[in-house]
């Protein structure tokens, strides 16, 4: 065998070995935490409009209180075979990221990160089998320090075709909606005593 077919089939071998371990088929990308980028040399992510979304089940959120997160394709044919998922801050500030845990894991099909040292932050698949859609439960932190919060995904759909930080509307903190419970509650018991002080005369 030549020089160029030997190497030529060597090159053959490591792409193959390549697309099978850095589509995400385990989950093991910790490497990806704050960029959420694959490492699939020499694609970048697509400029194209996503064939998937994210959502959240509630638009708000209270401490130590749960959300589901789904990621699913625009239609039954939008599949993807990699993702990664995490919450952020709004702040944007790094050292915040990510918010929260996920919980109620099943390790058969999902794979828990503890991105920045914090358990099960973040969640990827735990194999390249093809997906229309996940589901996942989000446990927000114990207190509203980090302000609003939005979930972010990478989802990966080939080796080649991938796209990156598909964002969630935003989920504002609930401290926020009760501050204007006691505003109004406030507003409430004024107009209550001026009633009653106006009964007096």
């Amino acid at each position: 065998m030549s020089l160029s077919a030997a190497l030529s089939l060597l090159a053959a071998v490591c792409a193959c070995h390549v697309e099978r371990c850095a589509c995400f088929p385990n989950g093991s990308v910790a490497f990806s935490c704050g960029s959420m980028m694959p490492a699939h040399p020499p694609y970048s992510a697509s400029n194209n409009s996503p064939p998937f979304t994210v959502t959240a089940s509630n638009s708000t959120y209270r401490p130590g209180g749960v959300i589901t997160v789904t990621v699913e394709g625009v239609n039954s044919s939008s599949e993807f075979q990699g993702f990664m998922l995490q919450a952020r801050s709004t702040q944007q500030q790094a050292s915040l990221w990510p918010v929260g845990k996920f919980t109620n894991i099943d390790p058969a099909t999902f794979t828990a990160l503890d991105c920045n040292n914090k358990k099960d932050s973040t969640v990827t698949q735990a194999s390249g089998s093809k997906k229309n859609k996940v589901q996942l439960t989000w446990e927000a932190p114990s207190d509203t320090s980090y302000g609003d919060v939005y979930f972010s995904a990478s989802l990966v759909q080939n080796y080649g075709t991938f796209w990156v930080q598909l964002n969630s509307s935003t989920v504002r903190a609930g401290s926020r909606g009760t501050s204007v419970f006691s505003s109004s509650s406030s507003s409430a018991l004024l107009f209550i005593s001026l009633l009653g002080l106006s009964s007096d005369y």
